[in-house]
């Protein structure tokens, strides 16, 4: 017999229909305003950064109407679209077959359907004369065809967009049950700025339509530049994006990041969560609920009335994360779900190494890893032997007994900043730590980290810090280390960046770094591609290397301006110092 797979905790990224953030305070409103008859349209705007929890609002959105007949909802997702250069004529076409598809009678499913045949029309004229001026259709369509789609169109005509809106009053008037058609747009801060602008352009056409409401889930800021970068340079880019969207939003609502005690809360369900079925958790969920709704403190608390209570030992878990993580992460439903994740993977990966150690014992261990990297590798990379004792001296640093002849010193290479972690529970003194250690240092190849000296992870520490004046000293500091030395430790500055939010501190490190010891540049310049590209290359990066004159650094400017993979902000940045230096 086949030996069973190993378990693993993950929890997904997808939203939810389960609401165990206590987002029933904004879902409540918003369900009230796609409600109120005498607004009409409406687009509101759910805003909150990466991770806070958007996607899900607009499926407890979706799920609050699955028995209103007399509701329409559309969910749409315009960075999901195949066809990326025409978002406007996909946006339409989604919202036009998703009303016929929930129509129940047939003989008006039909009529609906004739209709929204003649609208898709109009919409195939505009994207054929659109594919012909970008040259895709030029071989295709002979002259005088050519010539009839770029003629002005008559504008109540079957093939005008001008009279597109009056056209679609006349679809809806053939449902006249149905009183709100909501289009719920999701990921919108992840479209290119093209596909943003395009997006808004097919809300436009909507919004003068009595019973439309859209719902846009986006971090505004991110919007709104982009709605700045389409216009390529304008400069009154950034005011009009900013009345751009006020024009179109009428409604925006911030969601509230989580508390303390949401965060705590939520963790605890999650957890409790993999045990339960999903019957008790939502009755666990309901009961958080009541608990909040009524001020109640700890929300994870009086379970009597369950007929499922969750685990003492989830529970403590979800209050260690609460209090560990920091209050950033803390305050981020995927931040939560992906440190949760990660330490359902070190789980397993442990009990597959045969490492036996205390959940509590590993979630502190991952805390001290996540928030204190260079104080783990410290410990990581001490021999077996001194571990003990450099944990208890850590420990008695941190809360001292008072205890004659304890050594309460803090040890060398740990940072002060780990005096909260160090006096929280469990602690770690009398336990064994070292297959654990080694099995976490193989894992984030901690070793480089110890082939360098603590002075040297100090200047590290100084050439990331805010204080220009200490990062020129550390720069300089390093640069007088030997070659073998400054490589080590060039590896150790670029694996933090795994563990910072971005990778501008460490591309403006670098850089400076560089300005010492040349010879680095082509390491530097690889360290770069590999662990500070995507996501955490930020406009402030892109001038660091601009401005450095470098040539191998100009290169990864001139590929930054062309990777549409960047976020669109830094995008423009590196096109911007471009046009600078060919100014110059």
């Amino acid at each position: 017999m086949a030996a069973a797979p190993p378990q693993i905790r993950l929890w997904d990224d997808n939203p939810s229909t389960l609401d165990l953030l206590g987002f029933d305070a904004v879902v409540e409103p918003i369900i009230a305003a796609v409600r109120e008859r005498d607004i009409h349209p409406l687009t509101l705007s759910v805003q909150s950064p990466w991770g806070g929890g958007k996607s899900t609002i607009l499926k407890l959105i979706e799920t609050e109407f699955e028995d209103d007949d007399t509701c329409f909802v559309v969910s749409t997702n315009p960075w999901a679209y195949d066809d990326q250069g025409d978002v406007k004529g996909t946006l339409i076409s989604e919202i036009l077959h998703g009303i016929e598809s929930q129509i129940p009678d047939s003989t008006t499913r039909e009529k609906v359907a004739a209709k929204a045949k003649e609208l898709l029309g109009r919409i195939s004229w505009s994207r054929a004369a659109v594919a012909i001026a970008k040259g895709a259709l030029t071989f295709q369509v002979d002259p005088a065809q050519i010539a009839d789609i770029f003629q002005p169109k008559d504008p109540g005509g079957p093939d005008s967009m001008a009279s597109f809106n009056d056209a679609y009053k006349e679809l809806l008037a053939l449902i006249p049950r149905v009183e709100r058609v909501v289009v719920l747009v999701d990921d919108l801060d992840r479209c290119l700025p093209d596909a943003v602008t395009a997006t808004l352009e097919a809300i436009k056409l909507f919004l003068s339509t009595e019973k439309m409401v859209f719902v846009l889930a986006a971090d505004q800021d991110m919007v709104r530049d982009a709605i700045s970068v389409s216009l390529d340079g304008a400069r009154r880019g950034d005011i009009f994006a900013k009345r751009y969207l006020e024009k179109i939003v009428q409604l925006p609502i911030a969601l509230p990041r989580l508390s303390a005690a949401d965060a705590e809360a939520y963790i605890g369900l999650l957890i409790a969560g993999r045990s339960m079925g999903q019957t008790d958790l939502r009755a666990l969920a309901g009961h958080v609920r009541e608990r909040r709704n009524a001020h109640q403190s700890p929300l994870l608390h009086d379970f009597d009335d369950l007929a499922v209570k969750p685990a003492e030992d989830d529970l403590a878990l979800a209050i260690q994360l609460a209090e560990g993580l920091s209050a950033d992460r803390r305050s981020n439903p995927r931040q939560i779900k992906r440190f949760l994740n990660a330490s359902g993977v070190r789980e397993s990966i442990a009990r597959a190494r045969g490492v036996t150690i205390p959940p509590a014992v590993m979630i502190k261990m991952l805390l001290l890893e996540e928030l204190h990297r260079t104080s783990f590798n410290t410990l990581a990379g001490a021999p077996v032997q001194e571990r003990k004792s450099i944990v208890a001296r850590w420990e008695a640093w941190a809360n001292p007994s008072g205890e004659e002849g304890e050594d309460a010193t803090l040890p060398e290479g740990i940072d002060e900043a780990t005096k909260e972690w160090a006096t929280a529970p469990p602690s770690l003194r009398n336990e064994n730590l070292d297959p654990y250690l080694t099995l976490a240092a193989s894992l984030i190849n901690v070793s480089m980290g110890a082939q360098v000296s603590d002075e040297v992870l100090a200047l590290i520490n100084d050439l990331l810090g805010e204080s220009e004046a200490a990062r020129n000293v550390a720069a300089e500091a390093l640069s007088e280390r030997g070659e073998d030395e400054q490589l080590a430790a060039l590896d150790v500055l670029f694996a933090t960046a795994k563990r910072l939010d971005d990778g501008e501190a460490v591309v403006r490190g670098a850089v400076l770094w560089v300005g010492k010891t040349p010879a680095l540049e082509q390491e530097v310049s690889a360290g770069v591609e590999a662990h500070c590209w995507g996501s955490r290359l930020t406009p402030g990066a892109v001038v660091e290397l601009a401005t450095s004159g470098r040539a191998t650094f100009m290169q990864l400017v001139s590929r930054a301006s062309q990777d549409t993979t960047l976020h669109p902000s830094t995008q423009a940045a590196a096109r911007e110092e471009l046009e600078h230096v060919g100014g110059n």
